[in-house]
């Protein structure tokens, strides 16, 4: 008696027969007057790999007039955008600073969530990330095969799933109808492909920094910044030679001349402020505020 060996969906994308997959654009919108309109930033997540009752995994939700954007998406985003008012299928742009799995892993969970549960007006949001994103996103679809087809009998769209990806460059510009993206290239080596965002809108300007080490590159774009969401380590925890430590964070701030600067992505989530801010302040006078889950920044 013979067992013919069955062929996983992983199997069969890298065979070339995905049932979905994203596709590769152009950057998106065109430059134009960037015009007065609602405007909000959260932190969905300020935490780590490092499992934390109240550190939820990294990302941002930024609101520009219709628009809402999610800049990461670390473990748990889906639930947080949830306890502020917001479900996944409201987003219209998801940006992944690089593919480090605390800062991605929830976005299979992003785009499937809202495919099952609004199905009849369900749009996925746009995708933008570094080189490879297009890639990672049709694994992650590859991975929920069986799920996506066992729903097909249920009058699921399949297209509706599949969302459009632009991959970056320094200086990529990503545009909507009140709000500029710029992306710029950091360095959290051996991280080839990390990236910052900067979004500029009417009146303000946030710039988030994802993972990097202190970089010349990040304080040319985070230029006169009101506001500068930034990732910090304290001394004596973690990998300081690809992240930023918290006695050099508040030099980044100054140099950048940002008006403020928030505190992320914290390692360790359990210090108190003050630890924080004795080091941030060794550099920096502007305002400084070490960053809580769900908490509002603009």
């Amino acid at each position: 008696m013979t067992h013919e060996k069955s062929q996983s969906p992983l199997a069969g994308y890298l065979a070339g027969e995905q049932l979905v997959r994203g596709r590769l654009v152009p950057a998106a919108g065109a430059a134009g007057a960037r015009e007065p309109g609602r405007f909000g930033v959260w932190l969905t997540g300020t935490g780590t790999p490092a499992v934390l009752p109240d550190r939820n995994g990294p990302s941002t939700l930024v609101q520009a007039g219709t628009d809402l954007m999610l800049v990461d998406c670390g473990n748990g985003c889906a639930y947080q955008m949830a306890r502020l008012g917001f479900r996944p299928s409201d987003l219209t742009h998801v940006f992944i600073t690089h593919h480090h799995a605390d800062h991605n892993v929830d976005l299979p969970f992003i785009l499937m969530s809202g495919w099952i549960s609004y199905r009849d007006d369900y749009r996925p949001p746009l995708i933008v990330g570094p080189p490879g994103t297009l890639e990672f996103v049709n694994r992650m679809l590859a991975l929920h095969e069986y799920d996506i087809r066992a729903r097909l009998d249920h009058a699921y769209d399949v297209e509706r799933l599949a969302p459009e990806v632009i991959e970056v460059d320094d200086g990529t510009e990503v545009f909507g109808r009140t709000w500029r993206t710029t992306s710029f290239r950091v360095d959290h080596h051996p991280v080839c492909e990390a990236f910052g965002y900067r979004i500029d809108t009417h009146d303000t300007s946030v710039v988030i920094s994802g993972d990097t080490r202190p970089c010349d590159n990040l304080i040319d774009h985070a230029s006169d910044a009101d506001v500068l969401i930034h990732e910090a380590i304290y001394p004596g925890y973690g990998y300081p030679a690809y992240h930023t430590l918290s006695s050099d964070v508040g030099r980044v701030a100054a140099k950048a001349n940002a008006r403020h600067l928030v505190l992320t992505h914290l390692l360790p989530g359990h210090l108190p402020d003050e630890r924080w801010l004795d080091d941030v302040r060794l550099h920096y006078t502007g305002r400084a505020t070490v960053g809580r889950d769900l908490m509002r920044v603009v």
